[in-house]
């Protein structure tokens, strides 16, 4: 009889044990799902996806044929990739004036084809983007990723007084 009470004593012990190693390991789990405090990378005019990166560097405004002001910005962009790629198809590169996204106004047979010139491992190579502007204010460009969400990953505002 003292033989069953210690087989019972040892069973009931790595219950407990076994018990409180799953509590354990459900809280260490918990803990990190839930970790938001985890710093997040600022924005800058610097946009770097899936080894390509551009940088917004100067704008300036310029008046088409038409009579429309344009944005002209002016970027950076380096393929760190093995394959040629081009820059149009690297980033999806927006403006925005008063939170509503303004027209693309780039001309990729004209002054803006750079955007579409392959570019090979390890090459920059300057290109430029072309909006059309509502009024003179604030020009807030965005780069995205080239996806379907087409996540924030660097923006610059031009023109502010």
């Amino acid at each position: 009889m003292i033989q069953i009470n210690d087989d019972f004593m040892e069973e009931n012990d790595m219950k407990k044990i076994i018990s409180v190693f799953l509590v354990l390991a459900l809280l260490v789990s918990m803990t990190a799902c839930g970790n938001t405090n985890a710093p997040k990378k600022e924005i800058t005019n610097i946009g770097e996806y899936d080894k390509c990166v551009l940088v917004l560097e100067s704008a300036e405004i310029i008046t088409n044929d038409n009579g429309d002001k344009i944005a002209v910005v002016k970027a950076n962009y380096t393929n760190k990739g093995e394959e040629p790629l081009y820059a149009l198809c690297s980033f999806a590169v927006r403006a925005f004036q008063h939170d509503k996204q303004i027209e693309d106004a780039s001309n990729i047979n004209g002054d803006d084809a750079s955007l579409i010139k392959e570019i090979k491992n390890g090459a920059s190579i300057d290109v430029t983007y072309r909006f059309k502007m509502q009024d003179e204010s604030p020009v807030e460009v965005l780069i995205g990723t080239p996806t379907a969400d087409q996540v924030t990953v660097g923006k610059k505002v031009y023109f502010e007084k």
